[in-house]
């Protein structure tokens, strides 16, 4: 276990390496290699704030919004669409000993 965090962690490292030193090659074209340094680090900082702030979640009610839900965070969770609102009423078309029948999901009732 340690063996693969360490080896992730090199990856890491010198991914975010040719990402800051590439961008400071694509930038030296323009005769602006430094400032290709900076949005590669800048770049690489919000890589690193991305994943922290994922690891962490949003277990605040309302801080985020996800699919479906409103901004005040009260919503159906399911949006609108496949499997959304309008096809409700096809479960009831079929027969009662039909595959899928009572779930509202046609053919994905024995389906594991």
């Amino acid at each position: 276990m340690r063996a693969q965090r360490a080896l992730a962690i090199l990856l890491t490292v010198l991914f975010f390496a040719l990402v800051i030193f590439g961008l400071g090659a694509l930038f030296a074209i323009f005769h602006h290699r430094v400032w290709g340094y900076v949005v590669g680090a800048l770049a690489c900082a919000v890589m690193v704030y991305a994943g922290i702030s994922s690891l962490r979640g949003s277990d605040a009610p309302g801080q985020r919004s996800g699919p479906g839900s409103t901004a005040n965070g009260a919503g159906g969770g399911k949006p609108v669409g496949k499997g959304g609102a309008g096809r409700r009423t096809a479960a009831g078309d079929r027969p009662k000993n039909s595959p899928g029948a009572g779930s509202g999901r046609p053919g994905r009732a024995r389906r594991r």
